[in-house]
């Protein structure tokens, strides 16, 4: 897989193939249905996805042949596609951007997967988005920022603080 940064569309599909064999468009419906208010996936970018999974070694495909319809693939996940999902959902996401999205998906596999240590995942993201306040501090000390430079880093303080009283929240609820 390709070492630059990109949204995990991939870890996502491993994500659903790690509760079986699927098709493709079963998977882009698994999406669409139980993460569709957070993600879009399309159609196209699930086969693509999917093609890099299976050129990476994560998962396998057979052949389905269907009586009155064209034969499928059905893919299924591979031990090393199922170390990379783990890996990947366990880890805080780097980016306060990533919040939005990735994080939500991460949160969603931990309760249908009844994976452990959701609360050390939250944790650790507590941790990074803490050490990103740091940081823009640290910025602003340096920069001796000004006006408008001192709005945008409040605002981006701001953002990651409500960030983390949701976090909080999100271990409270977990909790229950």
């Amino acid at each position: 897989m390709s070492t630059r940064r990109r949204l995990p569309m991939e870890k996502v599909l491993l994500g659903f193939l790690m509760e079986g064999p699927m098709h493709g468009y079963d998977l882009h419906r698994r999406v669409e249905e139980d993460l569709g208010r957070i993600w879009y996936m399309g159609l196209s970018n699930v086969y693509s996805a999917l093609s890099r999974l299976e050129e990476a070694g994560w998962v396998t495909s057979t052949l389905d042949p269907q009586e009155s319809r064209p034969t499928r693939k059905v893919y299924d996940i591979t031990p090393a596609g199922r170390k990379a999902f783990l890996d990947w959902v366990h880890q805080p996401v780097p980016a306060m951007k990533d919040m939005r999205v990735e994080f939500p998906a991460k949160l969603y596999f931990f309760r249908t997967l009844n994976l452990e240590r959701v609360e050390k995942l939250i944790a650790a993201q507590g941790e990074v988005c803490r050490e990103r306040v740091k940081r823009l501090e640290r910025n602003v000390a340096q920069c001796g920022a000004q006006d408008f430079d001192r709005l945008v880093f409040d605002f981006r303080r701001r953002q990651i603080e409500a960030i983390l009283r949701w976090l909080a929240f999100c271990r409270e609820e977990w909790d229950r």
